[in-house]
């Protein structure tokens, strides 16, 4: 089995000789390679633009007090690699927000709203489902175009 890298198509194809015919009959394979996230980031500065809105929410200052050592050993780095690199996971992440949109009616729906505590908790609950709904097809949107 012979592997090369094509530079017409950008993917690394697999060519197999079959045994059992000579070697006239070649069968290429085109492998589907890892899709070009970071790359694709860097050239939309969405990179840029996500440390300067964390640098304007104050959120750098907490991150000051994480170490890479921690975030390796919680497994967060391993977990984030296998969902930017997997083509499926778009449709995951969209799914998991209208199961949260579907949660929020849900929870709107199943409380009743005699009291005020309970209209409270109605509205936390909605909104809460409500704003994982709005990032959930965000999230999935970007890393869509980001995978293509």
């Amino acid at each position: 089995m012979a592997s090369m890298t094509s530079s017409l198509v950008g993917q690394r194809l697999v060519v197999k000789a079959n045994k059992a015919v000579r070697a006239r009959n070649v069968q290429v394979k085109a492998m589907a390679s890892k899709p070009k996230v970071i790359t694709k980031a860097a050239d939309l500065r969405l990179i840029g633009k996500a440390v300067t809105a964390a640098e304007e929410l104050g959120l750098l200052g907490i991150a000051d007090g994480i170490s890479l050592a921690s975030i390796e050993k919680a497994g967060l780095l391993s977990t984030a690699e296998k969902v930017i690199y997997d083509r499926g996971s778009p449709g995951t992440i969209s799914t998991l927000g209208f199961l949260l949109a579907v949660a929020g009616a849900g929870a709107v729906y199943a409380i009743p709203d005699e009291t005020t505590t309970e209209v409270v908790l109605q509205a936390v609950l909605a909104s809460a489902c409500a704003v994982g709904f709005g990032v959930s097809l965000t999230a999935s949107s970007l890393l869509r175009k980001l995978q293509n």
